[in-house]
């Protein structure tokens, strides 16, 4: 195994990672409901306003510094120059807290004044300073993350994300039970926050040499321009909301094209973890072994990714009508269709997610800025031309034109020099897509107006299981190649089970590499 592959264990990262993922969706779906249920409607769209002003501040402070982190710490030491690396991280931790100190006295300053208009409360000016607190330690926080991801420590990170997200959700949920309302739940941001910090510097001491600075200049080079493509992909999230407002002039309606979308985001926990591991190790093996140890990484990436993100979108799409009332009530089985489109367009946000991580690893930090500009150009134009004569269709259609601009701009950015591999394993998990969604969007159209949306999943989750076996029998989808990167990244009590599943989907049949 290379240097690189040793230090960066992507499995076992994306393992990791994912956790952390469940985790976050699972603590955020908690933390909606019980908000709902705690506080008067006016104050849970407080809380909205802030946790977007919470967004729009880190989003505007960051300045691409967590990424410079992860790549070039993971670069140095691919090249075994850890003092390098703990330069980087003495100089861009410093870096971050200055510009989010200044940013933040700005903040609190101005607070007072926009506050009442914004948020429509006459603490608004309070709050407005506390969630501007609570952006500051997050950018403290997610710098320190990058490096640990940029050092390999997969589950030093989980552990800082596990305890600052329920934690601060978690502790402002409380205090607004015990009466301090909105007030308690900016409040739980920043302790959380606080708590979340002492315990990253305390995981993170020690870990590389820190004696020294590394010049500013070349580490803004690169972060500048991710931190204009981070801009344009936070616009990316409301940008079509707001022109569909903008058109149809209906809350009511783009409030449920919102949920819609939100919705079928969960599904980034099929790419999210994969792009986060794989970012530094591919920085760490373009350093070491050039364009052909990223093409052999990014094929392993896109395979597992294909296989399991497009077979998986389709059994969403397929059952759409089922998820959206299981989770909204009947009210919004109307935006079944909405639905599906996305779901079966995720694998294209999948690819564009992995691709535009590849050249930001590889160095190209203005390829990613140009690429995201563009697809995102194009995709709004999109909504523009399509919305007032198709609704929330034109919304999805944008978001669908945007995922796979990114993916053809993308390609063509990394050039002839690096092989992508993004079709790889894709005709076969077509096939699987196929397999599992036809049967399962027959059961669900007979099923519905029987049975309840609780009575109904079980029998598709059954009719998914059955599905899958049989079409990753029949074909051979499959390698026994692709279980042991699985055992790469689970915990060894896990391994019989695996083995277990394994013999039940691959049989015991000699991997032969093809796929």
């Amino acid at each position: 195994m290379s240097k690189a592959g040793e230090v960066y264990n992507v499995p076992r990262g994306t393992a990791y990672l994912t956790t952390q993922q469940i985790v976050t969706y699972t603590t955020y779906l908690i933390f909606y409901v019980a908000l709902a249920r705690i506080l008067r409607p006016d104050e849970v769209g407080q809380v909205s306003l802030l946790l977007a002003a919470q967004a729009a501040f880190v989003a505007l402070t960051q300045l691409g510094l967590p990424s410079a982190a992860t790549r070039y710490i993971s670069g140095n030491i691919g090249r075994g120059n850890r003092q390098t690396a703990g330069a980087v991280a003495r100089t861009i931790l410093r870096l971050s807290i200055l510009v989010g100190a200044i940013s933040f006295a700005i903040a609190a300053l101005i607070s007072p004044f926009v506050g009442p208009s914004l948020i429509g409360s006459s603490d608004a000016g309070t709050f407005l300073i506390l969630t501007f607190l609570s952006g500051f330690l997050l950018d403290i926080i997610l710098v320190y993350g990058a490096y640990f991801i940029g050092i390999g420590a997969y589950a030093r990170n989980l552990y800082q994300n596990a305890l600052y997200i329920p934690l601060s959700r978690g502790l402002g949920l409380l205090l607004a039970i015990l009466g301090y309302r909105v007030t308690g739940i900016v409040s739980g941001w920043v302790i959380g926050g606080l708590v979340a910090v002492l315990l990253s510097t305390y995981l993170w001491h020690g870990q590389l040499p820190e004696k020294t600075s590394h010049p500013i200049k070349p580490l803004l080079a690169f972060s500048l321009p991710v931190f204009g493509s981070a801009l344009i992909a936070f616009g990316q999230q409301y940008g079509d909301i707001t022109i569909l407002q903008a058109i149809i002039g209906q809350l009511s309606t783009t409030g449920a094209y919102y949920l819609i979308v939100s919705s079928v985001s969960f599904l980034s926990v099929l790419w999210i973890p994969v792009t986060q591991a794989l970012y530094p190790a591919l920085s760490a093996s373009h350093a070491t072994g050039g364009t052909e140890a990223v093409s052999e990484r990014l094929a392993v990436a896109f395979r597992l990714t294909n296989l399991a993100v497009l077979p998986l979108g389709a059994a969403l799409a397929a059952i759409a009508p089922t998820a959206i009332e299981l989770v909204y009530g009947p009210t919004y089985t109307s935006q079944a269709g909405i639905f599906a489109i996305l779901a079966l367009a995720t694998i294209f946000t999948a690819q564009g997610a992995i691709l535009t991580t590849s050249l930001q690893a590889v160095g190209r930090a203005r390829q990613v800025l140009i690429v995201t500009l563009l697809s995102t150009v194009v995709g709004l134009l999109v909504v523009v031309t399509t919305a007032r004569f198709v609704g929330t269709l034109g919304g999805a259609l944008g978001r669908i034109i945007l995922s796979i601009g990114t993916v053809i701009l993308a390609r063509r950015s990394m050039g002839p020099s690096v092989k992508t591999h993004s079709e790889n394993a894709l005709p076969i998990a077509l096939l699987l897509a196929v397999g599992v969604g036809i049967p399962l969007a027959i059961v669900d159209y007979f099923l519905i107006g029987h049975l309840s949306p609780f009575r109904r999943l079980p029998i598709l989750v059954g009719v998914f299981a059955l599905a899958f076996l049989a079409i990753s029998r029949t074909f051979k989808i499959f390698r026994a190649s692709d279980f042991a990167i699985l055992k790469d990244a689970m915990p060894h009590r896990f391994h019989p089970q695996l083995r277990a599943i394994e013999h039940l989907i691959v049989g015991r049949r000699k991997d032969t590499g093809r796929g």
